[in-house]
């Protein structure tokens, strides 16, 4: 039977006793010769002594028994490595969080090196532009019309023999665009000491007649100036802004803006046709219907809403070649025919 394999056996292993001692002078021959024959062909027996390899032997009818020492010593074993690769994993990530930490503090001790030397570059910038070497020598005003350059530096606040830098771009630009005139303003800084203030004006297009005065805008709907002067432009009646809110500055409401859209592109149409010189007045009043003065013709026209602007204005202009000094009122009586109803 095989050995197996981590179980020991319990032997007891007997050597067979020598031959029965020979009978002492008794027997015959043939019994001689007969006991001879067995000795020749008779195996010779194991030794006593001689040792018996349990892994390569079978030895029948001994049965083994369960080895527990073995077992154990090799549950140890595993038990051992188990511990060993844990303590080794544990020591990796140890490192691995060490390395990690060291990182971040290499990286974040970078940057605080480099907002350091930033702070201290800015610093040094900050006091150079600040020095007497950047003190405004001359301030030059380009490209405006309505509003002196006089006015225009007073507004500014800048000043001769002053830095420069003292006082930023957002600030000029704010303290001349309180003049309603002034869209917008492009600075410039020469490192000779030379400040260039680049001016875009708002134009005036239309008027506002508000009771004796006269309230310059322009296409945007700003109120430019208010004056009993007036100019040579159109008149817009029947706006709904407040008389509250009629300040220089200050903008149309909400729905007379809309109605100014309209009112920009029928003096445009007006314009192509040769038209928009001898346009008077334009009534705002209804939205659905515009109404239109020219004073030279001595005609008004009920012009409708702002559609079919182009076809329009070619119908008025022709009814105005037709009826060349005639007193009337022009009128679209649908999309097909343009009426001319004298005055009685």
């Amino acid at each position: 039977m095989k050995k197996a394999k981590g179980q020991t056996v319990d032997l007891l292993y007997v050597n067979k006793n020598k031959e029965n001692k020979k009978t002492k002078g008794a027997g015959t021959a043939s019994s001689r010769q007969r006991n001879n024959k067995k000795k020749k062909t008779r195996k010779p027996q194991s030794n006593s002594n001689e040792k018996i390899n349990l892994d390569n032997e079978i030895i029948i009818g001994l049965t083994p028994k369960i080895t527990e020492n073995k077992t154990a010593k090799n549950n140890k074993k595993r038990k051992t490595s188990k511990k060993q690769n844990k303590k080794k994993t544990n020591n990796k990530l140890n490192q691995k969080q060490k390395n990690s930490k060291t990182k971040k503090s290499k990286h974040k001790n970078k940057i605080i090196k480099w907002i350091i030397i930033f702070i201290l570059v800015l610093a040094a910038v900050i006091l150079f532009m600040m020095s007497s070497i950047f003190n405004i020598t001359q301030i030059i005003v380009t490209n405006n019309s309505k509003i002196s350059s006089e006015e225009i530096i007073n507004l500014s606040t800048l000043k001769i023999g002053v830095n420069m830098f003292k006082t930023t771009n957002k600030t000029i630009r704010n303290n001349i665009k309180t003049n309603p005139y002034i869209e917008e303003v492009k600075i410039k800084r020469s490192l000779n000491g030379i400040i260039t203030l680049e001016i875009q004006e708002r134009i005036p297009t239309y008027m506002l007649k508000n009771a004796n005065s006269y309230i310059y805008i322009n296409n945007q709907g700003y109120m430019l100036e208010i004056s009993e002067t007036a100019l040579d432009l159109p008149i817009i009646t029947g706006f709904s802004t407040s008389a509250e809110n009629i300040k220089e500055g200050n903008r149309l409401d909400v729905e007379d803006l809309k109605k100014l859209e309209d009112v920009i592109k029928i003096m445009e149409s007006a314009k192509s046709n040769s038209l928009a010189d001898i346009i008077t007045t334009i009534d705002i009043s209804k939205s659905t219907n515009y109404k239109l003065t020219i004073e030279s013709e001595a005609k008004t026209v009920q012009f409708g809403d702002a559609t079919n602007i182009n076809i329009k204005m070619l119908r008025i202009k022709e009814i105005i070649n037709q009826e060349k000094g005639v007193e009337g009122e022009i009128y679209f009586q649908d999309s097909d025919k343009t009426v001319f109803r004298e005055k009685v």
